[in-house]
């Protein structure tokens, strides 16, 4: 992968605190993906405040994350339908963060549960992704059915908050990759998840900018 052929782009939570987002352009960041809602399905603390700030910044917004605690396709559903609640009609990309030790032992229901939260995004209009660790799509995914969407793969190697292309993961279908947990970006105090994305990222920005 030629560095010249990807865009760099950070996802953020109410982990990160205030954000100062027009520092975080100028530091060369080139778009944002934001945590949507928590585990007692309430939004994340800094969503709107991170939403507000990209846009008043200029910030390409990729997507929004939900951090996936389902087992169930009921419980799948719920929350899918709890995310576009939030987002209220604004658009950008969903994606499904599948990696919680509670969804090891699926299985087979685990990529129905996946399905069953696509469906529902793209009923909405909206389109879907999935996020997951290298190790848990090889090991609690693929097995059972390779999900029909793009894919955001997570892979540090020893991360150190720099780029080693060496733990690229190699996976069809990925449009991005996480490759850092430990990031350091100006605007933001301490540690921020890096991403190298391959994917189109200026889709929904003239849409975002309307908002």
């Amino acid at each position: 992968m030629d560095k010249r052929n990807f865009k760099t782009g950070i996802d953020v939570s109410s982990y990160q605190g205030m954000i100062d987002w027009n520092a975080v352009r100028t530091s060369g960041i080139e778009f944002a993906i934001l945590k949507i809602i928590r585990k007692d399905l309430n939004p994340d603390k800094r969503f709107s405040d991170n939403w507000k700030g990209c846009v008043q910044a200029g910030i390409p917004i990729q997507g929004v994350y939900n951090y996936s605690y389902a087992t169930t396709i009921k419980k799948a559903e719920t929350d899918a339908g709890k995310v576009l609640e939030i987002l209220n009609g604004r658009q950008t990309m969903v994606w499904l963060d599948v990696e919680d030790d509670c969804q090891k032992k699926l299985g087979a229901t685990l990529v129905a549960l996946i399905n069953a939260y696509k469906a529902v995004i793209e009923g909405a209009g909206l389109p879907f992704g999935v996020y997951t660790g290298t190790y848990f799509y090889k090991d609690y995914i693929k097995p059972y059915g390779e999900p029909e969407c793009p894919l955001w793969i997570a892979r540090y190697g020893k991360n150190t908050g720099a780029m080693d292309l060496k733990y690229q993961p190699q996976i069809p279908g990925m449009i991005g990759w996480q490759y850092t947990s430990k990031g350091r970006v100006n605007g933001i105090a301490g540690d921020v998840d890096m991403d190298a994305w391959y994917g189109e990222v200026e889709r929904w920005r003239k849409q975002i900018l309307k908002d």
